[in-house]
């Protein structure tokens, strides 16, 4: 007997992954961080295309300073994948709006904020749901599986790249989903044409996203052809087609030909390409500092990251979980390559190295893995007294990391470049003294003016509230999602099974 959707989404409501998704995008949903340059040049293509049917940005070139020229022509400096997907529902409201000819500050800032949350904080919803089951079938369980997703979500610069207008967080979160649909076909999964050709459109996507991607897509496809062997791998080659056909086309039309990249014509003089996808000559010191320097390290503001390397041994230590661990420590190594290899790696105005943005969902797995070790039942009571300790010491690099990365959020996720320890001297600052989103930028404005009116907002300040009361309802929501969680999770009523509803009691 075929069940009904009702049915079927009250079961769903039942599970970790409703729990979770409602948890992260109330969380990503509830910030816009209006303008920015780099944002501010992938929204001139999507207000560009929809409001004028042109890929030229010249209407809009006042807006960034991040731009392409060609023949005396803007055009947007970056890989078109943002732009598309935010194009679909800044139409939508735009065509339900009237289609007004010169819209308001108001009313662009609505619309941009409803067309970030859906390009890039549902992917990134979907993602975590993804990376969870990629948790599952690396062998940790239900709980563990959850705070491996929460992790990149909440405690990395996931939380507020999912709130911002860039490629990397969008491109990350595709590969992350191609990839685990292709470990799920090696633990049993029917490698069947609508999984494999989501699985290239993703990677293809990804690739129109942010060009580096390629970086992370070459070990997937080496990879899926591995697990799903050559005959279904050309589905995922029809699926890749079609995003990488629109993006031949698209360099055709913008820039002269299918090779062509935005860079080759960035009013920026030397845009470093370096020998592969931004891969060049690798710097010690830039390494260290987009590591554990205090200006834009890595873990330094989110240390527990640094588990992965432990992590990745207790995966590893399954013969089964190797080749997995491989292709997310080599998006990992491949990354810190790429940005230790940028002249600018500091990646200008930031919450962090942003350009490893794409990677840490991989990163995020494989420091999840130490939840291997420390969820194994055992009898002997000091391993026990260890493996205590070992959890509290993971929850509090956890807490740490997510209350940077929640308070980068909340005040400024763009930190300006002249702040040398910008969580104590910018973010931290800001927020104990009540001051959130700062941002004086517009989405079509080039300047950010010190003295200007506030242009980025919370859902909250639109509530009436500002300073750290405007957090308040954010707060209700967690909270209300939080025990929605743990009941799901088999910690409070009987819940109902992470995949398949019967009810059980779900594994640590």
């Amino acid at each position: 007997m075929a069940v009904s959707i009702g049915a079927r989404l009250r079961r769903w409501s039942t599970t970790p992954a409703a729990a979770l998704v409602a948890l992260l995008l109330g969380c990503y949903a509830y910030f816009y961080q209006a303008g920015g340059w780099n944002q501010n040049s992938r929204f001139n293509l999507v207000r560009a295309t929809v409001e004028h049917g042109t890929l030229k940005t010249d209407r809009y070139a006042k807006n960034t300073g991040d731009d392409a020229v060609r023949n005396g022509h803007h055009y947007c400096d970056k890989a078109p994948g943002s732009s598309w997907l935010c194009t679909p529902p800044y139409a939508i409201v735009y065509v339900a709006s009237g289609a007004p000819a010169n819209p308001s500050p108001r009313w662009l800032a609505w619309a941009a904020w409803f067309s970030i949350v859906v390009a890039v904080s549902v992917p990134s919803v979907i993602a975590a749901v993804f990376l969870a089951r990629l948790a599952r079938a690396l062998g940790l369980g239900d709980r563990a599986a959850i705070v491996v997703a929460l992790g990149w979500g909440l405690a990395t610069m996931g939380l507020p790249y999912a709130t911002l207008l860039y490629g990397n967080q969008i491109a990350g979160a595709f590969l992350l989903i191609a990839f685990t649909l292709l470990v799920e076909i090696r633990r049993g999964a029917a490698p069947r044409p609508a999984r494999m050709i989501a699985v290239g459109a993703l990677i293809g996507f990804a690739g129109a996203t942010e060009y580096p991607a390629a970086l992370i897509a070459f070990p997937i496809a080496v990879y899926g052809l591995w697990v799903a062997r050559l005959k279904p791998c050309l589905w995922a080659v029809l699926g890749g087609a079609v995003p990488l056909a629109a993006l031949a086309w698209y360099h055709t039309a913008a820039f002269g030909s299918p090779g062509a990249f935005p860079y080759n014509f960035s009013v920026w003089k030397e845009p470093h390409t370096g020998w592969f996808m931004g891969i060049g000559e690798p710097h010690g010191h830039a390494l260290k500092e987009i590591l554990v320097g205090a200006y834009r390290g890595l873990l330094y503001t989110t240390p527990w990251l640094a588990l992965a390397v432990p992590g990745a041994v207790a995966l590893a230590w399954s013969p089964q979980n190797r080749a997995e661990v491989a292709v997310c420590a080599w998006a990992v190594i491949m990354f810190l390559w790429l940005n230790s290899s940028i002249p600018p790696w500091h990646g200008g105005w930031g919450a962090g190295p942003r350009y490893l943005v794409p990677m840490l969902p991989f990163a995020a797995m494989l420091a999840g893995g130490v939840l291997v070790w420390i969820t194994r039942a055992t009898a002997a009571p000091a391993l026990k007294v260890a493996r205590v300790v070992a959890a509290l010491a993971l929850a509090g690099l956890l807490v740490h990391s997510a209350a940077n990365m929640f308070a980068a959020t909340v005040v400024k996720p763009e930190i300006d470049t002249r702040y040398k320890r910008p969580y104590s001297q910018f973010v931290w600052k800001n927020f104990y003294a009540g001051k959130v989103a700062v941002s004086r930028q517009t989405i079509d404005m080039r300047g950010n003016p010190e003295q200007g009116p506030r242009q980025a907002w919370n859902l909250g300040m639109k509530l009436g509230l500002d300073g750290l009361p405007s957090l308040l309802p954010l707060l209700a929501w967690f909270t209300a999602c939080a025990v929605w969680l743990l009941w799901a999770l088999g910690l409070g009523p009987p819940s109902l099974r992470w995949r398949g509803g019967e009810a059980r009691t779900p594994s640590a």
